[in-house]
């Protein structure tokens, strides 16, 4: 599979990568919802990416983002791996040998 730069990033969760996915704001942030050098380039290459606003849902302390809030980050894991699994119809057992974890 050919790696996937920043800026032709795509998500299989929206088709709206210009509004929060989870409060709908613009000026967003694309998140890469697997992490790590690896993930991050894997979570481009198979549409796992989704739009945060800057404001409150990606990376502020404050208002607990993505970075900050575990629970938050493990939900789109789970969520993710879930989308991975319909999409491309792969197992839990292929999921792990292309990402190295089960998120569920």
């Amino acid at each position: 599979m050919k790696n996937i730069s920043d800026s032709k990033r795509y998500s299989i969760l929206t088709d709206d990568l210009e509004h929060c996915i989870i409060c709908g704001r613009d000026n967003v942030n694309k998140h890469e919802i697997f992490f790590g050098t690896a993930n991050r380039q894997l979570s481009k290459n198979y549409g796992l990416v989704i739009p945060l606003c800057q404001k409150y849902h990606h990376n502020q302390y404050q208002s607990k983002g993505i970075h900050f809030d575990s629970k938050l980050c493990e939900e789109w894991q789970k969520i993710g791996q879930r989308a991975f699994m319909e999409k491309y119809d792969k197992t839990k057992e292929d999921f792990i040998k292309i990402f190295g974890k089960n998120y569920l």
